[in-house]
């Protein structure tokens, strides 16, 4: 037999799911965003949809200390495509190391070895690359929106320039304005496998360049402090297999943002 509700146990109802309806309404209309690091309020702000970086900036009032150049943006939904590269550039390292092997080729295997555990103790950030600075921001093309879970970084300024891929052992070098990136290279000794021709340079704003190194092909390029130069491994040495290793391994690179500027202070 069924039970009929009376129209005041139905107007109930009504009323809490329409209230129901408004608060998921309220809580769609508005993002949580982390503003970290050299800022005067640090915290976790809510927005209206449609806020940009620059309210986020403004929020967290940017100290006079932070270096915009190495700031980082971190998204979440850029997480899930930053963690295949990872996997993808594990397995490619893990496949040249077996094509080394088979190479009798110990110190391309020591290597290979090497920039594996560099990569796997590599956090998967969600960094994208993003204008951080709060005066630049005021032009509209440079103020990107804002999602859901972003996190703002503002560092220090670093001192040094890092060389890591193929060379003897990498290195942090004191970054010297007058220094080409030739010469951060010439500073820092090369592996046997190391490309003679191309490098790559991870400027502290995410931004990826290749450069011809050699005398036939060099081309002079300026270096910012906090930058990391890629020397990348020949692909004479490389398997047939995984020719892309060198662009997955710069551009992991430019994801890893605590290479460049101090984020500890």
């Amino acid at each position: 037999m069924k039970r009929l509700l009376n129209r005041s146990a139905f107007g109930g109802i009504v009323a809490i799911a329409a209230m129901f309806a408004v608060s998921n309404a309220v809580f769609a209309d508005t993002i949580e965003v982390t503003v970290a690091g050299q800022v005067l309020k640090p915290g976790v702000y809510a927005f209206d949809q449609g806020a940009r970086l620059n309210n986020a900036a403004i929020a967290g009032q940017v100290s006079a200390n932070a270096w915009f150049l190495g700031a980082a943006l971190l998204r979440d939904s850029a997480m899930e495509e930053q963690t295949r590269l990872k996997a993808g550039l594990l397995f490619e390292l893990n496949m040249n190391g077996v094509h080394a092997k088979s190479q009798n080729n110990d110190a391309l295997l020591a290597l290979l070895g090497r920039m594996h555990s560099t990569v796997d103790a590599m956090p998967v950030t969600g960094r994208v690359k993003a204008e951080m600075d709060p005066l630049s921001q005021l032009a509209i093309r440079n103020n990107d929106l804002l999602e859901d879970g972003d996190t703002l970084l503002y560092p220090t300024r670093p001192d040094q320039v890092r060389v890591v891929g193929a060379v003897a052992e990498p290195c942090v070098l004191q970054h010297d304005p007058s220094m080409l990136m030739h010469d951060y290279l010439a500073a820092c000794e090369s592996h046997r496998a190391a490309d003679r021709n191309i490098a790559y340079l991870i400027q502290p704003d995410a931004t990826v360049s290749q450069h011809g190194i050699a005398y036939w092909n060099l081309e002079e390029a300026n270096v910012a402090v906090g930058a990391v130069i890629y020397v990348p491994l020949s692909k004479s040495k490389l398997s047939e297999q995984s020719a892309g290793l060198n662009e997955d391994m710069a551009a992991m690179l430019a994801t890893q943002y605590m290479l460049g500027g101090d984020f500890d202070e």
